[in-house]
């Protein structure tokens, strides 16, 4: 695994060996010192962390934009905001079935469509869930954003359950952010 010494802030290699020590730059530690000598690598390039939680997010695009940015402005000058129509815990949302709802006659009247696929990453020891929204043009011009959380059991849920969890809110933003939808209360508040 890789570990960031935190005085020189060189990222080397440790091996954990059968003892419970680690070998680090050709010295053996003691398990306590680790966290007091060093921290595990994760990649700044690649990831931040937010509130304690390492999220990622990653975008690409087609070399042209110009017959999407078209197609999209388009829409959007259509576009209604959603309804939250949804209720959980003390809070109203609009659920995943309200913004694709909203948005799929529109987009697809101007050629556009939406793909979204299930993503999933280990960055150290954290498992990271994530989806990939791809907004796609007739002319083949494309936008895609990729967002990842990590996937963590809950007292009521499994690690499986919770990951479902997490890509279905992840689909849902993904979808309002690359489409530049806004949500509203059911009862105009």
């Amino acid at each position: 695994m890789k570990v960031v010494n935190i005085k020189t802030k060189d990222v080397v290699d440790a091996t954990k060996n059968e003892d419970g020590t680690f070998t680090v730059e050709g010295n053996t530690v003691k398990a306590e010192e680790m966290g007091r000598l060093y921290k595990k690598y994760v990649p700044e390039e690649q990831s931040a962390n937010v509130g304690g939680a390492i999220t990622e997010t990653v975008s690409s695009q087609s070399e042209q934009l110009n017959e999407l940015g078209k197609a999209l402005a388009l829409c959007q000058g259509e576009f209604e905001a959603v309804k939250k129509g949804t209720k959980a815990f003390n809070y109203n949302y609009a659920d995943l079935e309200a913004v694709l709802a909203a948005s799929r006659d529109i987009t697809s009247k101007h050629g556009l469509s939406v793909v979204q696929m299930n993503m999933s990453k280990t960055i150290g020891d954290n498992l990271l869930v994530g989806v990939r929204t791809m907004l796609l043009h007739e002319s083949g011009q494309w936008i895609s954003g990729e967002i990842y959380v990590p996937a963590v059991k809950s007292k009521s849920n499994t690690l499986v359950q919770m990951a479902g969890v997490n890509i279905t809110y992840l689909r849902r933003y993904g979808l309002q952010s690359i489409l530049g939808l806004a949500t509203t209360d059911t009862d105009g508040v």
